[in-house]
């Protein structure tokens, strides 16, 4: 059987403000063309489907077009939610009672045996667990960590496990050895990991992960990461990729990975404002999403408008001030028509990785009492 490994798509999730749903929709255009031409028989998310825990309309939409899209080529799904969905919403969807699907959001590992031409595949699915909400999984004294809930949760399910010929288990989780990129929100607890040890997946033919933007493997072909299928941040700067997992009846796996095309891909580039606005080595770039750091000792009047004329999509613009660090330098424009956009970008530059949910809450709270005081709108 043929299992196509992804995750991580953050439908609705837009990129230093630059809407990504258009790339998105590519993605699932490009999947589907995977799925009926390699025949896939089981399509995996491994979490975060969408970006925020209530998604805009149009990423909704975007989902169940691809759940139905799916089906329709005869191939069977496989879900769950991260810890940027909200696990109840997104098995609330009345399409899901359909047999081929299995989407799970709620704090356990569930199991299920999913039948396929070639015969049974056991499916195990562990959703992102927060060690706090799910502690009542963990094993052992001591407070709730994501080794323990995950420990506990796959504790109740090992029997059947051991008991069939082949399994995969789906998981939302960072599993030590991993490889972060900028753009993920941090698993951390206060006074604990946010890691667990892949050994937690031993006695499992596959473990399609997701959490990790980065395509990797942390244990062999066996235990990995797939990646986003788009760049979400500037360290993202890698081939995106799916992951093709052709899996005998007795377990046995390959692994195939299968690129993407979808998506503008990234890069940061540095040098004096006429360096980089003249200079021929940085012509390849000219339709990437930029950030630019600039070198010169004093900013420039109108540098991002100047160098937008060549890089039509620079997202960031930065000064290299000092020897020891960046300063960010936030134009007018952006302050007066997009605070939300500024006030979240000074967030991730202070505090090194983006808002929660709460977070965002009260962000644009103080955003509109600024407004209502008498700040521009």
């Amino acid at each position: 059987m043929l299992i196509l490994h992804t995750s991580d798509w953050h439908l609705g999730r837009s990129f230093k403000s630059t809407s990504l749903l258009g790339d998105q929709k590519a993605f699932i255009n490009e999947l589907i063309e995977v799925v009926k031409g390699r025949r896939v028989d089981l399509v995996v998310i491994a979490g975060d489907i969408f970006d925020r825990g209530l998604p805009p309309a149009e990423a909704v939409v975007i989902w169940n077009d691809a759940l139905a899209r799916i089906i329709e080529t005869g191939a069977q799904v496989v879900a769950i939610a991260g810890n940027h969905d909200q696990g109840e919403r997104i098995e609330m969807k009345p399409a899901l009672t359909n047999p081929a699907v299995v989407v799970r959001g709620t704090r356990e590992a569930s199991l299920a045996t999913m039948e396929f031409d070639d015969g049974p595949l056991t499916v195990v699915t562990v959703p992102f667990l927060d060690p706090f909400m799910a502690r009542d999984l963990s094993q052992g004294e001591g407070a709730a960590t994501h080794q323990s809930v995950i420990e506990g949760a796959l504790a109740v399910v090992a029997d059947e496990v051991a008991k069939s010929d082949r399994s995969l288990v789906v998981a939302h989780t960072f599993v030590t050895g991993g490889q972060e990129s900028e753009s993920e929100r941090s698993l951390l607890q206060v006074g604990g990991s946010d890691q667990v040890g892949a050994q937690v997946f031993d006695g499992y033919s596959y473990a399609a992960l997701g959490h990790l933007h980065r395509p990797q493997e942390v244990n062999g072909p066996t235990v990995a990461y797939s990646g986003t299928p788009l760049p979400y941040s500037f360290s993202e700067n890698h081939a995106k990729s799916m992951r093709l997992v052709t899996m005998s009846v007795t377990g046995e796996v390959t692994v195939e990975t299968v690129p993407i095309k979808a998506g503008r891909p990234v890069v940061t580039i540095k040098g004096s404002f006429e360096e980089l606005l003249k200079g021929d080595e940085y012509t390849e770039y000219e339709s990437h999403f930029v950030r630019a750091h600039l070198t010169d000792p004093t900013t420039q009047p109108g540098a991002r408008d100047k160098l937008r004329e060549r890089f039509a999509h620079i997202l960031e613009l930065n000064y290299l001030f000092f020897d020891d660090g960046l300063t960010t330098i936030l134009d007018s424009e952006d302050f007066e028509n997009k605070p939300d956009v500024v006030v979240r970008t000074f967030w991730e530059d202070v505090t090194g990785e983006p808002a929660s949910h709460l977070e965002e809450d009260l962000l644009d709270a103080a955003i509109r009492a600024g407004f209502n005081d008498g700040g521009s709108a």
